[in-house]
């Protein structure tokens, strides 16, 4: 692969800012929040204090306006280092910036649960295909960390779909990395990813554009929905969303027998997207909708 072989001068050692580096990515994205971590000490006990050897809180050392006290995040061993967001942030820039055949790729980092939680969104948008008329998708990455111990450093591969900015869920494994958060955090995982998902991009395209062709059944169109993570009530309300762009509702397109693999999807990651509140809920729900539509297309080609 000649992409991965220029780009060996990538640096693979995550790089610790000093604070004045890490004020100035705070600066250059402004409506992301960055908390302030550190660990402290945590002890028991009501008269008689013991400190509890060996695990300390990750505190988050800033109060937000809507909180009264700081966020913890966690509990930890003495041996969790904390990685800082700005530093990961700074090494995805730094990833990114070797990367010249692709065109412009926008990075939006932005963190959710109280802080505890990163998301730092890739986007391609000079590598647009068209599946349907007026339906086009661009890649995406996804890059997660977290503060709360929730996650390790990783990512996915996927697709926006650009017609409002749906950023529709992952079909395939693509190349996955996860590193504990150790002093000499390595990223090269994150170079092949993005080389790699790139170039297999347009053949997972082709395989999407085998979902507009692909009728729902009616009995096959019952049968999935046990497998879909909605409850009866979220039904109704998926049922009677129009799809954006061609105001298409699920019960009149299965009626007609026009009800296709791609315009379902859209129609379920739409309300994933913009139908519910939980932002958590919506990043868990993006890979459970991608696998029932892979199954349902393996199913029905």
């Amino acid at each position: 692969m000649e992409n991965t072989e220029m780009n060996k001068a990538v640096v693979n050692e995550m790089v610790e800012l000093n604070p004045a580096e890490r004020a100035e990515i705070r600066n250059r994205y402004p409506e992301t929040y960055f908390p302030n971590p550190v660990k402290e000490p945590i002890w028991y006990g009501r008269r008689e204090h013991t400190r509890i050897v060996e695990k300390n809180a990750i505190i988050d050392q800033n109060v937000r306006p809507d909180q009264e006290k700081p966020t913890v995040f966690g509990i930890c061993s003495d041996h969790y280092k904390i990685v800082f967001y700005e530093d990961i942030v700074k090494m995805v820039e730094g990833v990114v910036g070797t990367i010249k055949d692709f065109g412009e790729i926008k990075i939006n980092p932005y963190t959710y649960a109280d802080g505890g939680r990163l998301r730092i969104n890739l986007s391609f948008p000079e590598k647009k295909i068209n599946i349907v008329k007026g339906d086009n998708i661009i890649p995406k990455i996804e890059i997660f960390s977290s503060y709360d111990l929730s996650t390790m450093l990783k990512g996915r591969f996927g697709a926006f779909q650009l017609k409002c900015t749906n950023g529709m869920g992952v079909w395939k494994t693509f190349k996955k990395f996860a590193k504990r958060h150790l002093q000499n955090l390595h990223l090269s995982e994150l170079e092949v990813s993005i080389i790699e998902g790139i170039e297999v991009f347009a053949l997972q395209a082709t395989m999407w554009k085998e979902w507009a062709t692909l009728k729902i059944p009616q009995k096959v169109y019952e049968e999935i929905w046990t497998d879909l993570p909605f409850s009866p009530t979220e039904r109704e309300r998926i049922e009677a969303l129009p799809e954006i762009g061609t105001k298409l509702l699920l019960p009149d397109a299965l009626k007609s027998n026009d009800l296709n693999v791609w315009s379902f999807n859209s129609v379920l990651t739409q309300f994933a997207t913009h139908g519910v509140k939980s932002e958590l809920r919506r990043i868990e729900l993006e890979p459970i909708i991608a696998r029932s539509m892979e199954k349902l297309y393996d199913r029905l080609h």
